[in-house]
């Protein structure tokens, strides 16, 4: 590169410094040419450099799916090499981590053929990886589109010379700490707030999006406690995460990680926890029974959970401390409130997407007035295509926000799922031209005959089709694998108009039109199972084929799978389906049930008990000769050895591990233990051994 151009330069670098702005600058063009051109921009530029995605051979580098590893951090160079995958959330997480006067470089293929690069993310979003070799990408369509039109970003297409560079504005950003540390009245408000609360032991909730000083006011608060003579504790989810929180403490802080927080339980009066969002909501529930918490998260879905640590970890806290406080920082304090690359991100990854009110929301004190503007202003419903998403933002916008309503793990691949992912169809329904309720499905089977045999021994677990390969492994249904699902993967009305009925009517249209849209065996659902959510699917018809045992890590509810049918072969299977479904619900009742599933059993409309014979010979055959899943199988295999004498004679110790192991509910580990077992693997491969006398071994006739 030219002097005179480095001159240029080094003074454009410094004057962002002086302003507090960031700026993107996107290498268009091969990948080897982007790299070198990166290198040449950053070189000497600054010592905290954040690479992500393949680099040179003598440059450091972080794998884009490593990006949580770089929260917490401050860089003043960011490169997010687009060529290894355009991954929204590492993208989103990442320029959180650019300080004032940063720049990040963006290297991608020319913009015009962009969206139909062979994207690695993409592999992300199909069952098999070849699906995404022929795929275009309406994401990367609009991505470009967003670029763009910002005329902030500055866009450097190979063989070209370098643009000019926009002067950044002439204010001058200053930082300036008070004595508390703090660098503006937000922050002054939320440190006095964070010490009330923790002297008089209310536990609190400070949020922000990144970028707002949110570790380090957890830093100054510890320093504050520190030094008033309270034992304070710090806890995120990786040794890396707190790293601000750590450097603004003045005083000694110890961290410990939150695995190690519930196995030790050292007392603390006061709990600190950092990227509280990215810790599942059960954990963060038991510590928050334990220990006055002070949680510092933001709410964007990128931190791990983050819709979760809103929609369902801080209703829990109401229950657990009504009194509990919440403090949100808008200010930034990492750059100037002028900054352009922040918005630039929210618009590329729809982060402030959110539904417009409905014209006709529902009023408490006037119900009759509410029922007569719904009759004369009804609902429609049509499917939305990708094109229609695409060359309609609002309605794009006001759709994405519903669906971030509906589910506590929504993050900003997300968006990229709903452009990009085949085999989706998504419904709407509107009032008045607006969007008030929306759902989401996608094809789910049928899979090949060679993978159906894999998915049902436990050898294979293809990404995608979760309802087949569950209801077949887990489930016990081998047929399941054969037959064709749209599993409602959202479904959500807008809060201002719920409790009217208009879900169910959504799902009846759907129920009505898909099997005309498609061919469809069934119509399914996967979802936690609370009571009221239960009532909703049932009373829409649709029939409960498997639940789940172990608590989901966020919502900490039990998963449940429901089937409503639309073909003829449907019809007739689903009876039979859900007599072994009743059939191992009274096996596991009648074994060692955990108590929180019963009021799921209590709510639950089931069919009458009727097991198969040759179903159960069939599981436990391949439980002893394959890699069955044996809490699923438990059920079955109690009903085969009741009904089955061995080939060969057992040993007692072989008699005595079999009748633990197949007790439903029975837990491998803890047997393995009363057996003195060296665990539960070994418990398992001897119960396999045990099994397989009951069946002729291969080179017998």
């Amino acid at each position: 590169m030219a002097a005179a151009f480095l001159t240029e330069w080094h003074t454009w670098r410094q004057q962002l410094h002086h302003s507090g702005e960031r700026r993107m600058i996107v290498l268009a063009g091969s990948e080897s040419w982007a790299i070198a051109q990166a290198i040449r921009l950053i070189h000497n530029t600054s010592s905290r450099q954040l690479w992500l995605g393949q680099a040179s051979t003598n440059h450091a580098c972080l794998p884009i799916n490593k990006f949580q590893t770089a929260l917490g951090q401050e860089y003043d160079s960011l490169i997010f090499n687009a060529f290894s995958g355009l991954h929204p959330d590492a993208f989103g997480a990442a320029t959180g981590t650019l300080v004032a006067g940063g720049l990040m470089l963006l290297l991608c293929p020319p913009l015009a053929e962009w969206p139909d690069y062979a994207d690695p993310d993409l592999a992300r979003y199909v069952a098999q990886a070849e699906q995404a070799k022929d795929l275009n990408s309406p994401f990367l369509q609009r991505f470009v589109q967003q670029l763009q039109q910002d005329d902030a970003v500055i866009v450097w297409q190979q063989h070209t010379p370098f643009p000019l560079l926009p002067a950044p504005s002439a204010q001058c950003w200053l930082q300036q700490r008070d004595r508390q540390g703090c660098l503006n009245t937000q922050q002054r408000h939320a440190l006095a707030c964070m010490l009330r609360c923790a002297r008089a032991r209310i536990p609190m909730v400070l949020t922000a999006d990144r970028g707002r000083g949110k570790s380090s006011l957890l830093g100054l608060a510890a320093h504050h406690l520190l030094q008033a003579g309270l034992k304070v504790l710090l806890t995120a989810p990786n040794h890396k995460a707190p790293a601000q929180a750590l450097q603004h403490c003045a005083s000694k802080l110890q961290f410990i990680a939150p695995d190690a927080l519930l196995a030790e339980q050292p007392y603390a009066d006061i709990l600190l926890i950092d990227e509280a969002a990215a810790i599942p909501v059960p954990m963060l529930l038991t510590l928050a029974e334990r220990y006055c918490c002070i949680f510092a998260s933001t709410e964007h879905g990128y931190e791990g959970t983050g819709l979760g640590f809103q929609l369902k970890f801080q209703p829990q806290l109401d229950d657990l401390s009504p009194g509990w406080r919440k403090v949100h920082l808008n200010i930034p304090a990492r750059w100037s409130p002028n900054d352009p690359l922040e918005p630039l991100v929210f618009r590329l990854l729809a982060f402030n997407a959110e539904p417009l009110a409905p014209p006709f929301a529902t009023s408490a004190n006037s119900e009759l007035a509410d029922t007569e503007r719904m009759v004369s202003n009804p609902l429609s419903y049509r499917w939305v295509t990708r094109a229609a998403l695409l060359n309609n933002e609002p309605l794009l916008q006001q759709l994405f926000g519903l669906l971030t309503l509906a589910h506590y793990q929504t993050r900003p691949s997300g968006l990229r799922h709903l452009l990009d992912a085949p085999d989706l169809l998504l419904a709407a329904t509107f009032q008045d031209k607006v969007p008030v309720a929306v759902a989401l499905l996608t094809r789910e089977g049928p899979l090949s005959t060679a993978l159906s045999q894999g998915v049902w021994r436990g050898q294979r677990r293809p990404r995608g089709h979760l309802l087949p390969q569950s209801l077949a492994f887990h489930g016990g249904l081998a047929q399941a694998t054969q037959y064709t699902y749209y599993r409602v993967m959202r479904i959500v009305v807008h809060p201002h108009i719920q409790q009217q009925g208009i879900g169910s009517l959504l799902l009846s249209w759907l129920q009505q039109h898909l099997p005309q849209q498609v061919d469809c065996d069934f119509i399914g659902t996967s979802f936690g199972a609370s009571t009221s959510l239960l009532n909703f699917w049932q009373n829409n018809s649709f029939k409960a084929v498997r639940l789940g045992q172990s608590r989901d890590g966020v919502s900490g509810l039990h998963s449940i799978m429901m089937l409503w049918p639309c073909s003829a072969q449907a019809q007739k299977i689903l009876p039979c389906w859900q007599g072994q479904f009743s059939a191992n619900l009274q096996a596991y009742r009648q074994g060692i049930w955990p108590e929180a599933l019963n009021p799921i059993h209590q709510t639950l409309s089931l069919a009458l008990p009727n097991s198969s014979p040759q179903q159960d010979n069939l599981i436990a055959h391949d439980f002893a000769f394959y890699h069955r899943d044996l809490i699923s199988d438990q059920p079955a295999l109690s009903r085969f050895i009741a009904n089955h004498a061995p080939l060969r004679p057992l040993s007692a110790s072989q008699q005595q591990l079999l009748s633990a192991l197949v007790i439903p509910g029975a837990i491998p580990s803890l047997v393995a233990k009363q057996q003195k077992l060296l665990g539960q693997k070994a418990a398992l491969s001897q119960l396999r051994n045990t099994l397989q006398h009951f069946f002729k071994v291969p080179s017998e006739p």
